[in-house]
């Protein structure tokens, strides 16, 4: 670096006085300094004006965005998931008690049949039965219409009547129950079923067929657990038709629906 030599006003010399030789003025440079720091510990802070503006428009924002509405089909499905469900629980239920119960189908047997006939009118066939309930834990009722039950010869129905209402206590057995079945105004009977009703003395074998159609309730208690229809078909064969009547072999079947 050039060096600068400062001189007095009055010159190099003085001829009056004794001036000391003054000294040389040397500049040094002026030292500086970088310093880094690492970005991630650069921490910028916006100007209060930024923040001011920034949440003037956030609850601007807030304030126009529509509020959430849970929408019907949400309803409906969890409206279905219940009843499902409920109806999931009915459906278990049911079928514990029925294994656990596992009703049966009651059996029904003809025990007699007594005809009486007039002269002019249609024939009157009094049947009795025996209905035995083998479900040792549930008691039946039965219902009926009317004309819900036929006796017929061969593929011709020949008189009408109607099952009476009964209720069967658990593996109760009940005889004697009665059903009046009327004969069919205009309908000529069959020639062996005249001849047989006509004489009282002689042994005419006749073959008949009963059909009942009822509706029956199984109940434990007061509950009333199943509802089914019954339809019994008997295919019995009598010794004769008149007085004296004795059932000689017959088949019955029961089926539920």
């Amino acid at each position: 670096m050039e060096e600068r030599v400062a001189y007095s006003v009055e010159g190099p010399q003085s001829h009056h006085h004794d001036v000391p030789t003054p000294q040389p003025f040397i500049h040094t440079p002026v030292s500086s300094f970088v310093v880094q720091v690492r970005k991630d510990q650069v921490y910028r802070v916006p100007p209060p004006d930024h923040a001011r503006i920034e949440e003037s428009f956030r609850k601007k924002a807030a304030a126009k965005k529509p509020k959430r509405k849970v929408p019907c089909l949400q309803y409906l499905f969890c409206l279905f998931t219940v009843l499902f469900v409920m109806a999931l629980l009915i459906v278990v239920s049911i079928a514990i008690v029925f294994h656990s119960f596992n009703p049966k189908d009651p059996a029904f047997s003809v025990t007699s049949v007594v005809v009486k006939h007039k002269k002019g009118s249609p024939p009157t066939y009094d049947v009795r039965l025996k209905i035995k309930n083998p479900n040792p834990k549930m008691g039946i009722k039965y219902s009926s219409d009317i004309d819900d039950s036929k006796l017929s010869f061969g593929k011709r129905t020949i008189s009408w009547g109607r099952f009476p209402e009964l209720e069967h206590e658990n593996g109760e057995t009940t005889d004697g129950i009665n059903i009046r079945f009327i004969g069919v105004k205009g309908v000529t009977l069959p020639p062996i079923l005249e001849k047989s009703m006509k004489d009282m003395k002689s042994k005419n074998p006749i073959s008949l067929t009963l059909e009942i159609e009822s509706s029956l309730v199984y109940n434990v208690w007061i509950l009333k657990l199943w509802r089914k229809d019954v339809d019994v078909i008997c295919e019995f064969r009598m010794d004769t038709i008149g007085e004296g009547t004795r059932i000689l072999n017959q088949d019955c079947t029961t089926k539920m629906f």
